[in-house]
């Protein structure tokens, strides 16, 4: 019994949270596909939508920087509820403009770059907020249970979206997303979030928030396991998401199939995602969490080198290949999130937790621009088993980088001798 007391305090702070972060999850999804359906069967223009999908990246990319610094100037619960608040608001100023007869493209465009902005300074408040809420032991399971939701929300949405969609009008959708966004904040209010920033520190100018940017980098190059932590994620980024992107065309010109086929592959990988998150959030993971990242970087590496070298008669390999690459992804995101959380300092984590999303969400674009080029020259398939086999001996090498494998117990020595030089924000 006295277990279970000193238990329940933050399992019932978190339940709030994830109960709140699904409610709103699953009304940005709704949002998300009604805008992205509305765009293709208004104007049917690729252009149209790339530019949809831009608007949506380009704010975070921008933004998230200087988001992390506030989420380490200011209280967290705030910086979640304020921007909540934010999406929110402007979400309901375009839904009654659209309930107007304003619904025009170049308004879609607004609110998928408000919403991005809103969204930029939400999500490293909110992942530097859990240290401050569960227990260092527990962050594995969280994270894995944060992101089974997610995985859930993205697998649901679309088929509720695609529903709703057909009897209500677009500015209703907004409308729910409201409703969502409002039950999240309503449930962050009851839990207790502590502060880590020093008020008489607090900088107030920009050229104070760009030394306190520039403290998150140099306390980053300064650690040299985190720096390659965080190289690993960009650079897992950058070869698999001209792989995911390129899929429906790999789907229809190599494998022959159909629309029907590449729903299979999206359920399959959602499948895995929530089975992996499942599995993690009951058994916990490895002790050492970098063990658990690498054996799942070479077994998700493995999976596609098998899949991009089938034949197109065995379309059933890419579909077990990217099941174990969604149980895979569950084993290196949240043990790899895991890791950031408990071993950086609290008063850095927003800063670092932004410059990580930041780096990935630049390498997506980047890789993107290169694979049309690449896949005229060299096909279809290297596509997806040159990345696999890349990604395969990264999980290898890992295990011979001495400052990666020893990152939970801290700074090593070395890099305890990189920073002899006092940081900014200890000043």
């Amino acid at each position: 019994m006295t277990e279970r007391r000193r238990v329940s305090p933050w399992m019932g702070r978190f339940m709030f949270i994830l109960i709140g972060q699904g409610v709103s999850l699953l009304g940005s999804g709704l949002v998300q596909f009604a805008i992205i359906w509305w765009l293709t069967r208004e104007t049917g223009s690729p252009v149209v939508l790339t530019v949809a999908t831009i608007m949506g990246l380009v704010p975070m990319i921008l933004l998230s920087p200087w988001a992390g610094v506030i989420a380490d100037q200011y209280n967290r619960k705030r910086v979640l509820i304020l921007a909540d608040g934010f999406i929110a608001t402007a979400t309901l100023l375009m839904a009654g403009l659209f309930l107007m007869g304003w619904l025009e493209v170049w308004l879609i465009y607004v609110l998928l770059a408000l919403r991005a902005a809103g969204t930029a300074f939400h999500q490293p408040a909110f992942d530097a907020a859990m240290p401050l809420i569960a227990p260092e032991a527990q962050l594995v399971r969280i994270s894995a249970m944060l992101q089974m939701v997610r995985s859930g929300i993205n697998l649901a949405a679309p088929m509720l979206a695609a529903l709703l969609i057909e009897w209500v009008s677009l500015p209703a959708v907004l409308l729910i997303d409201v409703l969502t966004a409002l039950a999240a904040i309503l449930l962050l209010f009851p839990v207790p979030i502590p502060d880590v920033h020093d008020a008489s520190s607090r900088q107030s100018s920009a050229s104070g928030y760009m030394r306190d940017l520039k403290a998150g980098f140099r306390y980053i190059l300064r650690w040299r396991g985190l720096s390659i932590l965080i190289l690993i994620f960009a650079l897992s980024n950058f070869l698999l998401s001209p792989m995911l992107s390129l899929m429906p065309l790999i789907i229809n010109d190599y494998f022959r199939g159909s629309a029907r086929d590449y729903g299979f592959f999206e359920i399959f990988f959602a499948a895995g995602l929530i089975a992996g998150s499942l599995s993690l959030s009951v058994w916990g993971g490895f002790k050492r969490k970098i063990v658990s990242i690498n054996l799942a970087q070479i077994l998700c590496g493995v999976a596609l080198t098998a899949a991009g070298l089938a034949s197109p008669s065995q379309f059933h390999f890419v579909l077990v290949a990217i099941f174990i690459c969604g149980i895979t992804s569950a084993y290196i995101n949240s043990p790899a999130v895991a890791i950031v959380q408990s071993q950086v300092d609290k008063v850095m984590l927003g800063r670092v937790m932004s410059i990580v999303t930041t780096l990935c969400m630049v390498a997506m674009p980047m890789s993107l621009a290169l694979a049309g080029p690449f896949a005229n020259r060299v096909g279809l398939m290297p596509m997806v088993y040159v990345p696999g086999a890349i990604s395969a001996l990264m999980g290898i090498g890992c295990f011979f980088i001495p400052s990666l494998m020893g990152i939970e117990k801290g700074k090593t020595a070395d890099d305890q001798a990189a920073a002899v030089a006092k940081p900014e924000w200890t000043r």
